[in-house]
């Protein structure tokens, strides 16, 4: 119903006079792809402004860039604070935001020639955007983006190449992934405490943004070993690091849970996509064979219809499967 027909309606109904002001037509009467056209909009006036700037101060230098990424970043904070309430400007100000993310980014990677330093000002800038940005959009894509840093971060950081030891694949696992799920359990835990105060305004986007993070962790963190180019040619090196996408399957399904208790099917969805591409990668990863690899499909598949078997048995009959904690 758009804002004339429930204007019309109300009228008729006696709810508000006939000579009443017209309603405020809003982005909530917008229909979809008007708003997705304007969304479009924004994205390519974002390009054409960076191809201009490009063109206009031709950066050089690490300097120069990051003085531009510090230019294009403040003005789509600028766009976000004035909350115009207007697709065009809000997608606008996003890919400007990301914009200037980037070009600050690269100009620290440019002048630093180091992984490890690029991966810490990242998660670093992202934590701060988190708090910083007003849009709830960008807070999520914000501490999503300081998740895979820190990941980033402790993989470039601890291991140049393979991980020399089961022990220190998993303890470095725990280091990226057990503080993000900490963090999404005692903001789950104590949701009724921040939902009455304004931080809810920050909380609520960082919660989506660490779910997904929990749920695509392994395939974000490591983008070349998750996405391989080709396949691999002759036996496969055992490297304790084919741990992480198992691991990852728990953090998937944890984050489904949080995801369940928060009555959010989309990030429920997400999750489970998740723990489905992560145990691709692991079984892509093991360096075995395939017979073993089909023995250990089979031995999963087992474990989980007994669970599920288990499961169901608890489930009082007659009793709904839908409700919920």
């Amino acid at each position: 119903m758009s804002t004339w027909e429930l204007e019309g309606a109300m009228a008729e109904r006696g709810l508000i006079p006939d000579d009443a002001p017209p309603l405020a037509f809003g982005a909530e009467g917008r229909p979809w792809f008007v708003s997705l056209l304007l969304g479009a909009a924004g994205w390519l006036a974002s390009l054409f402004s960076l191809a201009f700037a490009a063109l206009l101060f031709r950066p050089d230098s690490p300097g120069a860039i990051a003085v531009l990424g510090m230019v294009t970043l403040g003005t789509g904070f600028a766009l976000y604070a004035s909350d115009r309430g207007d697709t065009f400007f809000e997608q606008l100000a996003l890919a400007l935001a990301l914009a200037g993310q980037l070009a600050l980014v690269y100009a620290v990677g440019d002048a630093s020639g180091s992984g490890t330093v690029v991966a810490a000002f990242a998660a670093a800038l992202a934590a701060a955007l988190t708090v910083g940005l007003p849009n709830p959009f960008a807070r999520s894509l914000s501490a999503l983006v300081a998740c895979v840093a820190w990941a980033l971060l402790v993989r470039l950081g601890w291991w140049d190449g393979e991980a020399g030891s089961i022990g220190a694949a998993v303890v470095g696992w725990l280091v990226v992934w057990a503080p993000v799920a900490v963090g999404v359990h005692l903001l789950i835990a104590r949701e009724s405490r921040w939902m009455a105060t304004p931080a809810r305004r920050i909380a609520r986007p960082a919660l989506t943004g660490l779910l997904v993070a929990l749920s695509l962790g392994t395939w974000t963190s490591e983008p070349f070993g998750a996405l391989p180019l080709r396949a691999p040619t002759g036996a496969v090196p055992m490297d304790w690091l084919a741990l992480w996408p198992l691991l990852g399957v728990a953090a998937a399904l944890f984050s489904a849970v949080c995801a369940f208790r928060l009555r959010h099917r989309a990030l429920v969805g997400v999750a489970i996509a998740g723990a489905l591409l992560h145990a691709v990668h692991f079984y892509y990863l093991l360096g075995i064979s395939l017979v073993v690899k089909s023995y250990l499909m089979l031995a999963i598949g087992a474990v989980l219809l007994v669970v599920a078997r288990a499961r169901t048995a608890r489930i009082p009959h007659g009793a709904s499967l839908e409700t919920g904690p």
